[in-house]
């Protein structure tokens, strides 16, 4: 414990703005921030990062040896020149670039390795028997031995596979690179040499192999297309005999046309045969013929003007009309002649009149026997005639069945000759480019080659990857480390920093005690009483303006520093000017009594929760004015029946109307359900955590145990903080202190406030 007497009768009037989730939204998890993790963590580094550097420095600089570069090149022309043409094949950059990479490849092909191997076998090279070439090499082998015999070809491939031995092409030049690193440098030009010596041999031999092949197939191409050929020519004279030529586009034409107007023949008929159809059927359908009334007229007028009579008195009657009007010109009206010839006149034509409506009524009474016979001739005239259409017709259709045959035929014929054309003018150019290319190939076979040797292999470097490697080391070391201590952190649950009450709670931080480790021993007094000042403001802050009256303080487990924080916050609370009553609500195994070394009553809590008088067992604390409820060493078969007693609730509303504010020390709330009922008896709940001891997932665990009983949790406090990272770490010495009329008067007894140190015990 420490002396804090001369800051007790102070208030710091610091006015800090708390953490508070908004009400809209629930709070959120805060990412936690690697780089402090690995900073809190900054020894795992450096331990890491020095015994790792210390063993793989001097590991390197003992197994790693220099190696000898050695190099050896081709040169690869850009394109060969045509012999006929004079032009350059092949030089394009994308082709040249392309053919260049072949030969790359083709360097370290198999073929080329096997032959290497063949030929270096009698050499004795060690690098081939597959003996170590390295210290490293050298230790692994006696690790691990291997007594199968090593083959000179897989030797060769693992080289490459691992890129001891490459090839590529040096840029901005013609030429091929061979390259070997190895200790050895005499056997590396060996390699090498061999290397370049049969790749030229094996190109030369190849290409000239690739040539005679393509020309074989060359030739037999164009054999082929030449047997082709004749064929198709055969067959277009044997299907152009019949004709007399292998045009037959005007021949078709005219059948086409001669089909045609046979086809519109055919049409006329069968229209006109169709047509009469259709006058017989309705000849045959009716026994009398209808005729229309202008029809009737007609032919009445026709048979009545056909009678002789008729036809004579009409030819009188218009001789009288001439001689009349003759007669008119000469006479004067009156004249007896003149009126005997208008008399007689009249006299014909209504003679002429008589006569034709007797023939008239004579038709009528003989019209349905006329209409009769010459319904029944005209019906005989129509079936003779479309017998005669049908019999035109088939011989007709005959006609352009076998036109349409001959149609057809020339058609067909004209479409296969034009396909065999095609198809013969198709493989002649085809035979010609063959013929061409064969001519071509075999000029071009007397070229000069478009790979030659450039430079024996010759040591153009050498390497030296221990400091590199050095580096690396101690740089994968201090990942390492960084790794470790982030893993570390990973890990750790437990709460360090005040962030983390709010990352992995969501619970506002009402403040945090300061580490009596982390500060001088002379500003460790005013820093306390600041902290506790801190966090009475943030609970007036959090209650509208005005501290809960009743508060109940509970951590997750023992040891955590809650007994300490209630101590002294109701001492705090005192010391403003409140009346404060602290209650040991740890019956189980109490505290409060041996922190404040106050003598053992006989009365306690317990009796109190009975129903006893409060103020027997209250005890007043003149150095503070701070009156404590404590538990005396009464045991309890059942603590958890006393506290859920209607009279336990009774008296705790009881104390909570005489004194301004109660704060209540209980178990720790996972070890006995203690906590949760001493919640429900008071107004909110202040959770303590203590700092590299106490974990999120149990005082996240604590927080979700009292929202299950719907207990107010006021937000949290972190303990034993380190003072760079304390919630108001620079508030040390600001403001003005506030001092009394007259000086404090110091009794014997010291006024104190209680520090958590990392030895107390503390339930």
């Amino acid at each position: 414990m420490n002396n804090l007497d001369k800051y007790l009768d102070q208030v710091i009037e610091q006015r800090p703005v708390p953490y508070k989730p908004s009400a809209e939204e629930p709070p959120s998890e805060q990412k936690p921030n690697v780089l402090k993790a690995v900073l809190r963590r900054w020894y795992i580094v450096l331990v890491v990062t020095i015994v790792l550097s210390a063993v793989g420095v001097p590991a390197v600089w003992l197994l790693v040896e220099p190696l000898f570069v050695v190099q050896g090149t081709v040169r690869v022309a850009p394109g060969v020149q045509s012999i006929l043409t004079g032009e350059m094949r092949g030089s394009g950059g994308t082709a040249y670039r392309d053919f260049v990479n072949t030969q790359v490849r083709m360097l370290t092909s198999g073929g080329v390795l096997q032959r290497i191997a063949d030929d270096l076998h009698d050499r004795n090279l060690s690098v081939l028997r597959g003996e170590p070439q390295s210290r490293l090499e050298e230790w692994t082998a006696k690790l691990l031995p291997d007594t199968a015999p090593a083959d000179p070809a897989t030797v060769l491939k693992e080289l490459v596979s691992r890129e001891v031995i490459t090839a590529g092409h040096i840029r901005t030049t013609e030429l091929v690179a061979v390259m070997m690193k190895s200790p050895n440098a005499n056997e590396a030009r060996q390699i090498v040499d061999a290397f370049l010596q049969h790749y030229e041999s094996m190109y030369g031999s190849e290409s000239l192999e690739e040539e005679n092949t393509t020309l074989r197939v060359l030739e037999d191409q164009r054999d082929q297309l030449l047997a082709r050929m004749e064929d198709q020519r055969k067959r277009i004279r044997g299907l152009a005999q019949e004709y007399g030529t292998t045009v037959l586009d005007s021949r078709q034409d005219m059948e086409l046309q001669r089909y045609t107007v046979l086809l519109s023949e055919l049409t006329r008929l069968e229209a006109q045969r169709i047509a009469l159809e259709a006058s017989i059927g309705l000849l045959e359908g009716n026994e009398e013929t209808s005729l229309s009334p202008d029809q009737l007229v007609a032919i009445r007028q026709q048979y009545a003007n056909s009678d002789p009579m008729i036809m004579e008195l009409s030819s009188n009657v218009v001789q009288m009309e001439r001689d009349l009007l003759v007669a008119r010109q000469n006479y004067k009206p009156g004249t007896p002649s003149l009126v005997q010839m208008e008399e007689l006149l009249a006299t014909f034509k209504q003679t002429l009149e008589e006569k034709r409506q007797s023939l008239e009524q004579e038709f009528d009474d003989g019209m349905d026997d006329r209409l009769k016979v010459a319904a029944e001739q005209r019906l005989l005239a129509a079936q003779a005639e479309i017998e005669q259409l049908k019999a035109h017709e088939a011989r007709l259709r005959e006609v352009l069945n076998n036109q349409d045959l001959a149609t057809r035929q020339v058609g067909q014929t004209n479409l296969d000759i034009q396909d065999l054309q095609f198809r013969l003018d198709l493989d002649k150019e085809f035979y010609d480019t063959v013929s061409r290319r064969v001519k071509a190939m075999e000029m071009e076979q007397k070229q000069r080659p478009r790979i030659t040797p450039a430079s024996s292999a010759e040591v153009i470097a050498m390497e030296d990857q221990r400091i590199k490697m050095a580096g690396a080391v101690v740089f994968g070391s201090l990942v390492c480390g960084f790794g470790l201590a982030f893993l570390k952190g990973k890990m750790d649950k437990t709460l360090q920093v005040p962030d983390d009450v709010t990352r992995y709670l969501g619970l506002p931080l009402l403040g945090t005690t300061t580490s009596s480790r982390t500060i001088k021993p002379a500003e460790f007094a005013e820093r306390i009483a600041g902290d506790y000042q801190t966090i009475r403001t943030n609970l007036r802050l959090l209650a509208n303006g005005g501290m809960p009256q009743k508060v109940a303080i509970t951590s997750p487990g023992v040891r955590e520093g809650k007994t300490t924080f209630a101590v002294n916050l109701a001492t705090s609370l005192a010391k403003s000017g409140k009346k404060v009553l602290l209650i040991d609500g740890d019956l189980r195994k109490p505290d409060v009594r041996y922190m404040l070394k106050m003598s053992n009553g006989t009365a306690g809590v317990q009796e109190v929760l009975m129903g006893e008088n409060p103020s027997d067992a209250i005890t007043a604390l003149p150095e503070s004015g701070l009156h404590v409820l404590a538990a005396n060493s009464r045991g309890l078969t059942d603590v958890y029946e006393l506290l859920v007693s209607p009279t336990a609730a009774q008296q705790i509303e009881r104390l909570g109307r005489e004194y301004d504010h109660v704060i209540i020390d209980t178990p720790p709330a996972l070890v006995f359900p203690d906590a949760l009922v001493w919640a429900k008896l008071t107004d909110a709940v202040v959770l303590v955590g203590f700092a590299g001891q106490t974990t999120a997932p149990d005082l996240k665990e604590t927080k979700e145990r009292l929202g299950r009983i719907r207990a107010r949790v006021l937000g949290a406090i972190l303990s034993n903080v380190p003072v760079e990272q304390s919630l108001y770490r620079y508030g040390q010495g600001y403001g003005y202190r506030a001092r009394t009329e007259a000086p404090v008067t110091r009794s014997g007894r010291k006024k104190m406030l209680l520090a958590q140190e990392p030895g107390d015990t503390d339930a």
